[in-house]
């Protein structure tokens, strides 16, 4: 089933794009020239087209992708404790350890984070745009808090809707203004 933005996630979009929440994407920023750490979520609406913009971006890097996969319902945000997208207390754990061995076993010191919309598994735990934003940014910080000296690049995907689709870099400092000035809660 292919999901709708609905006029409130036009519209925290647009406001995040004005306030440069979302930013385009420059290829080289990420360095991936031993590859990527690549989590996401498993849409199977969405997948493909990821994978192979993941693919696309390493090419000022690498003469051929190299992409270590994590795809599960809500993607990053299933790697934010409490996440209301994990149906057992401690699942975000299980996600983070995975990710920490990826690292060690393929010696790949760069992550990719990409949430996107709209998400069905936000939708389905009633998880507005802007939650779904700071599970995200929360996700992006335990990871780097458990595995020092990894870069974890967050991205946000988004549909708008008769095929046309975008993919943003998500600045943090930029995030956590945005988020002061609307009452979201801190991430810490």
């Amino acid at each position: 089933m292919q999901l709708s933005l609905s006029r409130h996630e036009k519209s925290v979009i647009n406001e995040w794009r004005k306030f440069g929440v979302l930013r385009d994407i420059e290829n080289h920023c990420l360095d991936q020239a031993n590859g990527a750490i690549l989590i996401t979520c498993s849409d199977a609406d969405q997948f493909a087209e990821v994978f192979q913009h993941q693919c696309g971006m390493q090419t000022v890097h690498r003469p051929h992708p190299r992409i270590h996969v994590f795809g599960w319902h809500g993607g990053p945000l299933a790697c934010a404790p409490c996440s209301p997208v994990n149906k057992r207390k401690h699942a975000h754990s299980v996600f983070l350890d995975q990710i920490s061995d990826a690292r060690a076993l393929k010696d790949i010191h760069a992550v990719a984070s990409r949430a996107h919309a709209p998400c069905g598994a936000a939708r389905m735990n009633h998880i507005e745009i802007e939650q779904e934003m700071a599970l995200h940014m929360r996700a992006k910080q335990q990871i780097k808090t458990l595995n020092q000296g990894i870069v974890v690049a967050p991205f946000f995907d988004v549909d708008y809707g008769d095929g046309r689709k975008r993919t943003y870099f998500v600045s943090r400092e930029s995030w956590e203004a945005w988020a002061e000035q609307n009452g979201i809660p801190s991430i810490a």
